[in-house]
């Protein structure tokens, strides 16, 4: 199939299917007659791409995946790989609570108090 019915497919831009080919994310798509000519395999392989990166994994991050699973590596490399970016994940979704419950003192504040300046003009 023609990339912009596989980008269609898979919810995305045939300018991102092109790009991750081209920085080397996704194995290059086989042409005829030098069109791109995306198989249910080449298919498959970008859901994975574009769920791995969803779910926050770089595109560095996948590249190294794919090199690993290209190779003899053995499974633990790639679920290392994967638990560290779990890691950041999790101290980022720690900074991100601890910024909305931040937020959400400033607005109990405005609701309790709405004369009460929370940020000054540097006048006062």
């Amino acid at each position: 199939m023609k990339i912009n019915e596989a980008a269609q497919q898979l919810q995305t831009s045939a300018w991102t299917l092109r790009y991750y080919e081209q920085i080397g994310v996704v194995a290059p798509v086989s042409r005829v007659n030098g069109i791109r000519d995306y198989t249910n395999d080449d298919l498959d392989q970008f859901r994975e791409v574009l769920e791995l990166r969803d779910c926050g994994v770089t595109l560095a991050e996948i590249r190294e995946l794919l090199t690993l699973e290209a190779t003899t590596d053995t499974a633990d490399v790639r679920q290392q790989l994967l638990q560290n970016r779990a890691v950041a994940l999790r101290h980022e979704i720690s900074r991100l609570q601890a910024a909305l419950d931040h937020l959400d003192a400033k607005i109990t504040t405005i609701t309790a108090q709405p004369e009460r300046k929370l940020v000054s003009n540097g006048t006062n």
